[in-house]
C-alpha cells in the first residue's frame, strides 16, 4: 500500500512543480517573445490588446509582463531586454504617473547605455499598410506612410512622422540601409 501511494504521489507532486514553475515564467515574461504590433487610426494593439490612445502602464505590462530592468531616472523606464522594447514613464511633481509616455521597439542598438534592451525586437510592427523590420530604408516608410505627415527630427538619419495623435520616430544607421529604432508616443501636435 505504501509503494502504491508513492507511485501517485511522484507524477502528482511532479505536475503541482511544472504547474507552479510555468505560471511563475509567464508572470515574469508576458504573453511573447515575439510581440504582434499593429499601429493606425491613433490606435496601438499588441497581441491583439488595444494599449494606445490609454497609454496606461499597467495595460502595456498585461500584453508583455514585467520588465526586465526597471530604473529611475528623469523617467522611470521599464527595459524588456529579450523582447527589445523599452517603456517609459513620466514623473509629475515627482510622482509617476502609472502612463507610458514612449514606447520603443530596437531592431539594432544604436548606442548602448543603461536603458537600451539587451535583445532586439524580434516581433511585427505594422504601421498602416508599412511592414516595420530591420532592412526598411526612409524611401520605403516614406512611400507606405503617404497620409502621415513628415517634421524635422532632432538628428540625422531619423525621421519624424505623425498621424492621428501619433508620432513615430525612425531612426536608421548611418548609411540608412537598416533601421535601428521607433519610437511612439502621443503626438501633442496631433496631426
Amino acid at each position: 500500500m505504501k509503494r502504491l501511494l508513492s507511485l501517485f504521489a511522484i507524477p502528482v507532486l511532479a505536475a503541482f512543480l511544472f504547474n507552479a514553475c510555468s505560471q511563475g515564467s509567464a508572470t515574469s515574461t508576458g504573453t511573447s517573445s515575439s510581440p504582434a504590433v499593429k499601429v493606425g487610426s491613433g490606435k496601438v494593439s499588441i497581441n491583439g490588446t488595444t494599449v494606445v490612445p490609454d497609454w496606461s502602464l499597467t495595460g502595456f505590462k498585461k500584453v508583455l509582463g514585467e520588465a526586465d530592468r526597471p530604473r529611475e531616472g528623469y523617467n522611470k523606464t521599464h527595459t524588456y531586454d529579450t523582447k527589445g522594447i523599452v517603456l517609459f514613464e513620466p514623473y509629475v511633481d515627482k510622482v509617476l504617473t502609472g502612463r507610458v509616455s514612449e514606447v520603443q521597439y530596437y531592431f539594432g542598438v544604436p548606442e548602448p547605455n543603461n536603458v537600451t534592451p539587451k535583445g532586439t525586437f524580434s516581433g511585427t510592427i505594422m504601421v498602416d499598410k508599412l511592414k516595420v523590420s530591420s532592412t526598411l530604408t526612409p524611401s520605403v516608410m516614406r512611400s507606405k506612410l503617404k497620409g502621415w505627415t513628415e517634421s524635422d527630427s532632432y538628428m540625422d538619419h531619423n525621421f519624424r512622422m505623425a498621424n492621428s495623435g501619433l508620432y513615430i520616430y525612425f531612426q536608421f544607421s548611418d548609411d540608412e540601409k537598416s533601421l535601428l529604432k521607433i519610437s511612439i508616443g502621443p503626438d501633442k501636435a496631433k496631426s
